[in-house]
């Protein structure tokens, strides 16, 4: 008997090359292509499929959201396929504890076939491996933004502030879905209109280990959450009692833009002095580069994306002209580059 497969992710030419890997197998057999988890959960429930292959990134839910919802009303085997896994991605450790079988990470289109084996071998499997596992013991991540108590610990010293624009988002979605759930604080400034910083921060939350959610006015900062800036108001941080708060501010816009990722490293230099890491990211024009500049004369540790992993090389070249940045680093070593000088200070 063959195993039926249902495929789900956004892009056609995806679904065709996976589509075409399975169905070349005697024992194997796509009966369905789903392109957002919505479909997928209709197909499920008319086609019966004996394994899914997920991918994580759609429109309008994302396929860790998914998987949670799946495997609490109608568990089935789920093979992740994603260019967001791989073996140190937080992603792929939230995924296997939710109920996936298999987590592969998905290179461009035009190598999906070096990827082949492990797909067709993880569809195999899925079946036998699920019917093993005890799905009530199945960890379910937390999905919303934690309690409002506040840790006092020694990650509350630290604070982590993100400035990005073109090709942001995705570049951000790299370094978060990395960070552990002890991370500090961490604040960011997207250029992105207000229609879409509230489903960015969903976005994020569902796929990082981390909680996420827009920046609100006068919020505590605690330990392992990220805020975003909302798309019409200035981030910053201020420092009382020895912990640090989100302020919002309606200002005039800074280098065109509010929220501006100068006005937000500015606050941190002045509010965390050496205990502050800023990162500027891909980006158009020159906001974030004088910021940045503060905070490394404050005695922060301070970061640039390197031109090669960049989408647009603007911001980090102004930061590197005015010598704010203390590392050029390429964007897949951002996050550890961050977490190991927070373990050397801690270290002192």
């Amino acid at each position: 008997m063959k195993i039926r497969v249902l495929i789900a992710d956004s892009s056609e030419e995806v679904c065709k090359v996976i589509e075409s890997i399975i169905n070349n197998q005697k024992n194997m057999q796509v009966v369905g292509i789903a392109n957002d988890p919505f479909q997928a959960r209709e197909m499920i429930k008319t086609l019966v499929p004996d394994v899914l292959t997920l991918a994580i990134e759609f429109p309008r839910m994302n396929g860790i959201l998914f998987l949670d919802k799946l495997m609490k009303l109608r568990p089935i085997p789920v093979v992740m396929i994603s260019t967001l896994l791989d073996e140190q991605s937080l992603i792929t450790e939230k995924a296997i504890k939710m109920g996936a079988t298999a987590c592969i990470c998905k290179p461009s289109i035009d190598q999906l076939e070096l990827i082949a084996s492990d797909i067709i071998n993880s569809v195999r499997e899925a079946p036998n491996q699920f019917k093993q596992r005890d799905l009530s013991q199945l960890q379910q991540m937390p999905l919303t933004a934690g309690t409002e108590t506040a840790t006092r610990d020694d990650s509350d010293k630290y604070l982590i502030a993100i400035g990005a624009s073109t090709g942001g988002t995705e570049a951000i979605t790299k370094l978060l879905t990395r960070m552990p759930t002890n991370c500090p604080g961490i604040v960011i400034t997207q250029h992105m209109s207000k229609s879409f910083t509230g489903s960015f921060a969903a976005r994020l939350a569902g796929l990082c280990a981390i909680n996420v959610a827009e920046a609100t006015h006068n919020t505590l900062i605690k330990a392992g959450n990220a805020y975003v800036a909302p798309g019409d108001q200035h981030l910053l941080v201020q420092k009382r009692s020895g912990c640090y708060y989100s302020m919002l501010s309606d200002a005039e816009p800074v280098n065109l833009h509010r929220p501006s990722i100068d006005i937000l490293f500015e606050s941190v230099a002045d509010s965390c002095k050496g205990f502050g890491v800023g990162i500027i990211l891909t980006g158009m024009g020159k906001d974030g580069a004088a910021g940045l500049l503060k905070m490394k004369q404050a005695g922060a540790e301070t970061i640039a994306q390197d031109e090669a992993s960049c989408v647009v090389y603007g911001m980090p070249k102004e930061a590197v002209k005015l010598v704010a940045a203390k590392h050029q680093l390429p964007l897949g070593r951002i996050t550890d580059a961050t977490l190991n000088y927070i373990n050397s200070r801690r270290k002192k």
